[in-house]
């Protein structure tokens, strides 16, 4: 793979597994399995984060809040309540 689509897939992975981790929070997910997997997704994160924050302009910026932002924009306009 080369490295431009691995970046790009990193930093994927790295706003989907925040966006899971917040809705396990706002869907209060307390079983003894949601607790591991939240433990687990916030160990993957903080390992991607090494990886996918390595530049000032990515740090200084909302660039992970905005992509998680038009993520949530899709779901809204494209969610189809009867699938």
């Amino acid at each position: 793979m080369n490295p431009k689509k691995k970046s790009w897939k990193m930093h994927l992975l790295y706003c989907l597994l925040n966006l899971v981790l917040e809705l396990l929070d706002e869907l209060k997910i307390t079983t003894e399995k949601g607790k591991k997997l939240k433990q687990d997704i916030t160990e993957m994160i903080e390992l991607l984060n090494n990886e996918c924050n390595n530049t000032l302009a990515v740090q200084k910026t909302n660039y992970f809040q905005n992509i998680s932002n038009k993520i949530y924009t899709i779901m809204r306009k494209e969610f189809n309540p009867d699938m």
